[in-house]
């Protein structure tokens, strides 16, 4: 599962003129497995829709189909949703026989 951290004093929306209007977008953090997480943007329909500081993971709704049958991620819909830690089992006690 790939892990997408927002980071604290880096969550803040960024936005972009474009001959389109403005874009915002918001920096996150891919972790790939490496030694460093690659720096990455998420796009914003708007600022207010920026995320919170903390660890997120992939909605399936960011991927796509592409032009040739291939498994994408759609660059203008990537949806977030936070990561949850494993809910831990307890352990299994033997039956008395």
């Amino acid at each position: 599962m790939l892990k997408i951290s927002i980071v604290k004093g880096f969550d803040q929306p960024v936005s972009r003129n474009t001959e389109k209007g403005t874009r915002w977008h918001q920096i996150a953090y891919a972790h790939f497995g490496g030694a460093y997480p690659a720096e990455i943007r998420i796009p914003l329909a708007d600022p207010n829709g920026a995320y919170l500081v903390g660890d997120y993971t992939l909605d399936n709704s960011s991927f796509r189909v592409g032009k040739y049958g291939d498994l994408e991620i759609n660059p203008f819909q990537i949806k977030l949703l936070p990561a949850r830690a494993p809910v831990a089992q307890a352990p299994q006690q033997a039956k008395a026989s």
